[in-house]
């Protein structure tokens, strides 16, 4: 079975790729998450006991690069929101929350994503690329809702909103091509995808 340490290897990768992704200017510097949006899109595509190793690697590794006040971190999305071009004095002066809480926001959402694995069998990703959207605008959400409560203050001005949702828009975009990724790996390695007792083989067999 190699789709596993696949998945995994294409999720470490996603961070590297990361790094290179530049944010949109002219829409409050929006920015494709791709490791977020890798780890919603093959939390459709494993079993649960895999989702929670994808998450705890995926908020480990969210943590430990971009937490705020993490030694030579880049600012993550909630801090660029309060520290950038959104910047307030009231917000600008306190660290960000504590490291560990991204794995239990990546479980929870993962755990709401396998509920549409059926779907994901069938082939049909219409409503797992429309909740991929809705739980990044959560993740998006929450994250910030945490950073403004440990600060004392909450901020939810219209570019705040709008990065959100621009951000939310372009994971929705690059979902389909993740879910088409994920599907030619699952059929190259003849993965099989077991739900409720059901049996579903990707060569059709």
């Amino acid at each position: 079975m190699i789709f596993y340490p696949a998945t995994f290897l294409l999720l470490l990768i996603t961070f590297v790729l990361q790094e290179f992704i530049p944010g949109v200017p002219m829409a409050h510097y929006a920015t494709l998450l791709l490791p977020p949006v890798f780890f919603f899109a093959a939390a459709v595509a494993v079993p649960f006991p895999m989702m929670l190793l994808l998450a705890f690697i995926t908020g480990f590794l969210w943590d430990a690069r971009y937490l705020p006040g993490a030694p030579e971190a880049v600012k993550s999305v909630s801090e660029s929101l309060i520290n950038g071009p959104l910047a307030t004095p009231e917000l600008a002066s306190v660290g960000g929350f504590g490291f560990g809480l991204s794995i239990l926001v990546f479980g929870l959402m993962g755990t709401f994503l396998q509920g549409v694995r059926p779907l994901f069998k069938r082939g049909r990703m219409e409503l797992p690329v429309l909740l991929v959207g809705c739980t990044t605008f959560l993740w998006l959400l929450l994250e910030y809702l945490l950073m403004t409560f440990l600060r004392g203050s909450f901020h939810f001005t219209t570019a705040v909103w709008s990065k959100m949702i621009t951000d939310t828009l372009l994971a929705m975009l690059a979902s389909p091509l993740i879910f088409l990724l994920l599907y030619s790996l699952a059929e190259l390695s003849r993965y099989e995808i077991k739900y409720d007792g059901l049996r579903y083989s990707f060569d059709g067999r």
